[in-house]
């Protein structure tokens, strides 16, 4: 006699969980993109490193937000209703998803921040790196010229 496999009551929920879990995934990608292109942006001088542990910090961070994001979720929805009326559409996904948000920005600046301070203090201390500042010899073209009308002819008038 062939025995059947039992399911346990707590594993029924589980692709509901995994479904709820992965509604956070849409916000986690464009935040882990916008820290690592603006903070720090590349041109100060940061190794390529630097902004790897950050960004790793950031994804690591994003998911356990996400995870926080979908436990608040009935706290979030409502706030992220209220604020959809006034303050628009933006504001809404971000209280919605505040906690993923969140969580991205505080694991990119954990694992950021000491690999950054190890990078300053061996090596960009000591190298004599260019002004990521724009220099000063730079002169802007002229502004577009405005069309002007044309001069009234004088002497001659239609009788």
């Amino acid at each position: 006699m062939r025995r059947r496999a039992r399911i346990i009551p707590e594993m029924r929920s589980a692709p509901l969980g995994l479904v709820l879990l992965s509604f956070g995934a849409c916000a986690i990608p464009n935040t882990v993109d916008c820290l690592s292109q603006r903070c720090p942006p590349p041109e100060l001088g940061r190794p390529a490193w630097v902004r790897g542990c950050a960004g790793t910090g950031a994804w690591i961070g994003g998911i356990v937000g996400g995870v926080a994001a979908i436990v608040l979720l009935p706290i979030d929805y409502p706030l992220s209703l209220l604020a959809g009326d006034q303050l628009g559409e933006a504001s809404q996904s971000e209280f919605l998803w505040w906690p993923a948000l969140g969580g991205a920005a505080v694991g990119h600046a954990l694992l950021g921040g000491p690999t950054d301070v190890v990078d300053w203090v061996f090596r960009r201390a000591w190298v004599d790196a260019p002004d990521a500042t724009t220099s000063y010899e730079y002169v802007p073209l002229p502004g577009p010229e405005v069309p002007k009308a044309a001069p009234a002819a004088s002497g001659t008038a239609d009788k």
